[in-house]
């Protein structure tokens, strides 16, 4: 069987055939396999996922956050959701799905979370707003939360606290196991830092 070459064109691996099975060599290629799945990054949210976005939407009292309860990034602790139309899939973070609802073009904008809460969607100026890097990252630093996931502990913590603040209101907004589960020991009326 042939050996297969790494991108150098030098031997990589060679793949060995078991008694009963003839393999074919893997392909190189890098395009997509043939189990992928089209994907379109202007697939308009479907019905289903806006149904299925605000069913994962628990809103705290008055001004305070809307939170994302449904599933949360391990990579940046960010909501996440999917959708499917026609065979084309599409993923977003919750919070600029949140964005593209409320009719902002997503093309070169930025999600900035003015209340420093990852999982909160409510789009308003106090709490999320349709920005650019430079102005995320200015206020990021204003906020004292730059470099939070520049380590893959960090990272963690990020998810973790995602997770713990997701499943303290997964059930209905509570104010106290939110509080908890943010990690923020200020007055409850006080958005707080990642």
């Amino acid at each position: 069987m042939p050996a297969t070459t790494d991108p150098r064109g030098g031997p990589w691996c060679e793949d060995v055939p078991l008694p009963g099975l003839d393999l074919e060599p893997r392909s190189t290629s890098s395009g997509p396999s043939a189990n992928s799945r089209p994907y379109s990054a202007t697939l308009p949210p479907t019905p289903e996922a806006i149904a299925a976005f605000w069913a994962k939407v628990v809103r705290a009292p008055g001004d305070g956050h809307w939170l994302f309860t449904g599933a949360v990034s391990g990579v940046d602790g960010y909501g996440r959701l999917s959708w499917r139309e026609g065979g084309v899939s599409r993923t977003e973070s919750a919070h600029r799905f949140a964005l593209l609802l409320d009719g902002i073009d997503l093309a070169g904008v930025v999600a900035e979370h003015r209340c420093n809460e990852p999982l909160c969607v409510r789009v308003d100026p106090d709490h999320l707003i349709p920005s650019t890097q430079a102005a995320n990252l200015n206020y990021a630093v204003a906020c004292g939360r730059t470099g939070i996931i520049r380590t893959s502990l960090r990272r963690q913590d990020r998810h973790a606290r995602s997770l713990a603040v997701r499943n303290a209101v997964s059930g209905g907004w509570d104010p106290i196991a939110y509080s908890a589960a943010s990690g923020n020991t200020a007055p409850l009326d006080t958005p707080s830092l990642f």
